[in-house]
């Protein structure tokens, strides 16, 4: 079975390669097994009460989806396809939930200089086995707190889905995440990119996309992947990451 981490062939030009990226670095981001190949895609065990695994289907084939919707019938299942609402919402029954749209993306990662956060900001970033997080902190002091130390205030995560050059500090972990043969076929899976409330609209989504995506490339990544809300879509287009396909996720209710 080829390596759930690693796009197929070493490219991320075929949907289906850019399906395996993701969903191999989501798990490696949230801590999940491996997704697994099953008919038409991949299943990821993730194990809370209204998330226990999802399905994640790099096409709305109606025959993949007849048989998958059938077969489901525990609460908090998930199906995402790559395909718009109307393509997944005639296999569904009263029993599925459609969530809001999202949105498949892809960027070309490239060694930049350090990024300059806004004033009053500051970085901290850390890195450890592919997994790169970095929070923007902002001093309590000017934040109404009435405290001098730091607050989060925006926040996000990258994991990389190969073993980048440079040593083991950064390699990927033994299976069920084994590096690749190559190096070439690393990418960047962003995961969890949030501005909380009081601190948007001051450029910090763009700072941290920019700390986040540097490090990444210099562990080794070429490629970037993230699945992006309707809001978030607005951001990444601006930085000049490209739409690669809509995604549709329903959860089964009862």
């Amino acid at each position: 079975m080829p390596d759930p981490l690693v796009a197929v062939g070493g490219s991320l030009g075929e949907l289906p390669a850019v399906v395996r990226t993701w969903v191999g670095g989501w798990a490696r981001s949230r801590g999940t097994d491996a997704p697994r190949d099953v008919p038409g895609g991949f299943r990821i065990e993730v194990g809370l009460p209204n998330h226990r695994a999802r399905y994640v289907l790099p096409a709305a084939d109606p025959a993949v989806l007849r048989d998958l919707v059938g077969a489901i019938d525990t609460p908090g299942l998930w199906i995402k396809v790559c395909a718009p609402r109307e393509a997944l919402e005639p296999a569904l029954t009263p029993a599925w939930k459609i969530s809001e749209p999202q949105y498949l993306m892809v960027s070309a990662l490239a060694p930049m200089p350090p990024a300059t956060p806004p004033p009053g900001y500051t970085l901290d970033l850390t890195d450890h086995d592919g997994i790169i997080d970095a929070r923007v902190l902002c001093s309590g002091s000017g934040t109404g707190t009435g405290s001098g130390d730091a607050v989060p205030a925006a926040s996000g995560r990258a994991a990389l889905t190969a073993g980048a050059p440079g040593g083991a500090a950064h390699s990927v972990p033994a299976p069920p995440y084994p590096a690749p043969a190559s190096p070439c076929a690393a990418a960047a899976v962003f995961d969890m990119i949030g501005t909380e409330a009081a601190h948007r609209r001051r450029g910090l989504g763009r700072f941290l996309m920019a700390s986040l995506a540097r490090r990444a490339a210099e562990l080794g990544a070429g490629q970037g992947v993230l699945v992006a809300s309707p809001d978030g879509r607005a951001l990444y287009e601006a930085l000049g990451w490209r739409l690669r396909a809509p995604v549709t996720a329903a959860v089964f209710t009862a």
